[in-house]
């Protein structure tokens, strides 16, 4: 079963509305799976592609009939660029693309909802403190993650990074694993931190969090990308 779907998946190779339903189930399937396992990534990013590519698709193709008000032709069709060079069969059946396109997008939002809820409980579960003083430099510093019942820090060095491209420009956050440190009573997050400074001297004075989940999450599949996240909205913020 294939755990991913390409993008022009609704209008590439066979059109036949029962073997495209069957493609989507399927990839649908493994989504439920991974959502069961709360590895909320990359299925929920994937979803929220597809749902967006698919109302991309349909608001373009409205437009279209408005500004042509008939059927659309299918080299009209073949103009439609919502991918990087697609694949269009010359034998497309648009009637049929649009009962794909009509049955995928409440399947994929009904997922999508899932996912929004799996992303918020982590959310909510999630907490973010500050650890020492802070400088008022807070783009690069460290992150420790700490998952009850553990009693270790994973240390981080995070950095503020910005994405520019054609559409927006964006804020995002970078993660760069450094260690893992045992808790103690002598070896407290701030006493952590301490060490840091003397052992990594390139940072003299760094903004520093700590992140607490109070339960286990898969890390790489849900916690780190929604503690990114959350991360980043906590330093807007401060």
């Amino acid at each position: 079963m294939d755990k991913s779907l390409s993008a022009d998946w609704f209008m590439e190779g066979t059109l036949d509305f029962e073997y495209k339903k069957y493609v989507l189930l399927a990839w649908l399937q493994h989504v439920s799976r991974e959502f069961a396992e709360v590895r909320l990534y990359p299925s929920f990013s994937d979803l929220i592609f597809h749902y967006n590519n698919l109302s991309s698709f349909r608001e373009e193709k409205r437009r279209l009939a408005e500004q042509f008000p008939r059927r659309l032709s299918e080299e009209e069709f073949r103009q439609m660029r919502l991918v990087q060079e697609p694949q269009v069969d010359d034998s497309l059946d648009l009637q049929e693309i649009e009962a794909i396109i009509d049955y995928a997008m409440p399947e994929i939002r009904q997922h999508l909802r899932e996912g929004k809820d799996i992303y918020e409980y982590i959310d909510d579960q999630v907490q973010i403190e500050p650890v020492g003083l802070m400088p008022l430099y807070r783009k690069e510093g460290y992150l420790f993650l700490r998952v009850n019942p553990r009693r270790h820090l994973k240390i981080y060095e995070y950095q503020i990074v910005f994405f520019e491209n054609t559409e927006a420009n964006y804020h995002g956050i970078s993660l760069s694993y450094l260690d893992t440190r045992s808790l103690s009573i002598a070896d407290t997050p701030e006493a952590i931190k301490r060490h840091l400074v003397r052992e990594r001297p390139n940072l003299p004075n760094p903004a520093t969090y700590l992140l607490y989940a109070p339960q286990p999450f898969p890390e790489e599949a849900a916690l780190l990308p929604v503690a990114k996240r959350k991360m980043l909205s906590y330093l807007k913020a401060s």
